[in-house]
């Protein structure tokens, strides 16, 4: 399918510039990806299939955040919704851990402070609503088990439970969705690109404390704090909410790194202790 593909992009000559060679790379479950170019450039562009849903919504996200910079720029769209095709972002995923701070400055300058606000018609998942926080720490619940105390599973049950209707309130932006350092592209130790969100609607601290926790380096107070004051513009940060979503998101992360990274799970359990040890103080 992929090599079909290709050969339409040629064949209809459907970029800015032609292509005379192209490479297969690692995919995602449902996705396929090839890189394109010339003999001069052998990395120009990308092109990625997914089901239709999924490259409408991808491509709909990188348009509307077209002026951000770390996002992959849309060059074609299918329009049938198979495939699309973006710039190259040189870089790869590898983050060299005990640069959270400067990482967090990048994300929250270069993305999260452009977020927009979703327009009233947009259908796109409200991932901080109570079924799905619910649904999610219940999964998250079930895949952690007796890695933690039963006292710890009551506490995020408990924090989701009386801040749900909060977070309600609060204002909601077009989230990238998907946004740890599993999607972040570095070049030469600097943060280079953002690429596959799943675009969703949320707080901006929804995405923020999503790439915080998405590895397991520097999660303390000072950290998030400064992440925080760059990013939302409330004179004072309410430290019981902030330790509370802490919770909630170091959570969530604890089960995922157990289904995919396990040999960090130490680590992340050395700061759930801190985190729950915060939280006890207040």
């Amino acid at each position: 399918m992929l090599q079909d593909i290709i050969n339409e992009i040629i064949t209809r000559e459907l970029l800015p510039e032609p292509v005379t060679q192209w490479s297969e790379l690692k995919g995602g479950t449902m996705s396929m990806l090839g890189v394109l170019g010339t003999s001069e450039m052998p990395k120009r562009y990308v092109v990625k299939t997914n089901p239709r849903e999924l490259v409408i919504n991808e491509t709909w996200f990188l348009r509307l955040y077209d002026g951000i910079d770390l996002l992959p720029s849309v060059r074609y769209v299918d329009p049938e919704f198979r495939y699309f095709v973006y710039d190259f972002i040189p870089g790869d995923t590898r983050y060299e851990r005990g640069k959270k701070t400067a990482l967090m400055h990048e994300l929250t300058r270069q993305v999260i402070n452009r977020y927009v606000h979703p327009e009233p018609g947009d259908h796109y998942e409200h991932v901080e609503s109570r079924a799905n926080m619910e649904e999610s720490i219940s999964y998250a619940s079930s895949v952690i088990g007796a890695n933690l105390t039963p006292e710890d599973h009551e506490l995020v049950a408990y924090i989701v439970q009386t801040q749900v209707e909060r977070i309600a309130n609060e204002d909601k932006y077009v989230l990238h969705g998907d946004f740890g350092v599993h999607n972040f592209l570095f070049s030469e130790g600097k943060l280079s690109g953002v690429i596959d969100p799943i675009p969703a609607i949320g707080r901006k601290r929804y995405d923020l404390l999503y790439a915080f926790c998405s590895s397991p380096d520097e999660l303390t107070m000072p950290v998030l704090i400064q992440a925080i004051r760059e990013a939302e513009t409330i004179e004072e940060t309410d430290r019981r909410e902030l330790i509370g979503d802490m919770l909630v998101a170091l959570y969530s992360r604890l089960s995922t790194c157990l289904r995919y990274h396990p040999k960090d799970f130490t680590a992340y359990f050395q700061s759930w202790s801190y985190w729950t040890l915060l939280w006890k103080n207040l």
